[in-house]
């Protein structure tokens, strides 16, 4: 539940009313800041194309809504619903989970706090959706690494006035001594919109050892829009058109 003064902190917020910094408290400053900087929801669509055995393309979309709310006492709630338009083996079981319809997750982290091991996997399978796929594995063998999965959010102040970057850096250990570091960032600036990007640093053992890959900062679209992630994609869903075995069991995706 939220405290009252974070009550009061999102509604003033969301009243976008103008303020001199000089003449508030500059801790109250920087928390209505922040929810300027980051507060919204974002909307993604990223292209794709699938074969069948036979090697028939087809075209397909999968669609991603990312809301951030920060509440104050520097505590964040996130929540992402993604969706596919197309069934297929990658996104289908067959056995009644399907792609289309719309999966949310929804989790509330502390500034540099690490969040408790079950709750890692709830952020892992929502970032997985933003171009960080490398953490579909960790996903796949949760139980594996139910242990050595962290996940730490910081907040970074900008170089420029009125800007600021969010990082969620989440570190897995695997079995094999690899060490994976996956970065989500957020930047954001008053005078225009967030943009977004993630990083992979792969190393095998200690941060002192040689790197297997280091993939910089992979910038994906997300642009503002008014559902939130838990109001996203409302529409019904049909019938799932994926058959466990058949063609689109057995093709294969081109990212």
């Amino acid at each position: 539940m939220l405290s009252l003064r974070s009550l009061c902190l999102l509604k003033v917020s969301s009243l976008q009313l103008s303020y001199e910094e000089d003449k508030v408290p500059s801790n109250l400053a920087n928390e209505l800041n922040k929810m300027k900087l980051f507060n919204g929801n974002f909307f993604g669509q990223e292209e794709y194309v699938y074969n069948t055995v036979e090697q028939i393309e087809h075209q397909a979309a999968k669609e991603q809504v990312l809301t951030i709310q920060y509440q104050g006492e520097g505590t964040w709630a996130f929540g992402i619903c993604h969706k596919c338009d197309t069934c297929s083996y990658r996104t289908c079981d067959g056995k009644g989970h399907c792609g289309k319809k719309p999966e949310r997750q929804e989790f509330v982290l502390r500034e540099n706090e690490t969040c408790d091991s079950e709750a890692v996997f709830t952020i892992v399978k929502g970032l997985s959706r933003f171009k960080a796929t490398v953490l579909i594995d960790l996903m796949r063998k949760k139980n594996r690494y139910q242990q050595q999965v962290s996940t730490v959010l910081t907040f970074e102040s900008g170089n420029m006035p009125d800007s600021g970057r969010l990082v969620l850096t989440t570190s897995a250990v695997l079995e094999t001594g690899k060490v994976i570091c996956c970065k989500f960032w957020v930047n954001s600036h008053s005078e225009s919109s967030p943009v977004f990007s993630c990083s992979v640093t792969v190393t095998l053992g200690a941060c002192s050892t040689p790197t297997m890959l280091k993939t910089g900062e992979i910038p994906f679209i997300l642009t503002e829009c008014q559902a939130t992630a838990k109001e996203a994609f409302p529409e019904t869903i049909t019938e799932c058109e994926y058959i466990d075995g058949g063609d689109l069991a057995n093709g294969q995706e081109e990212e």
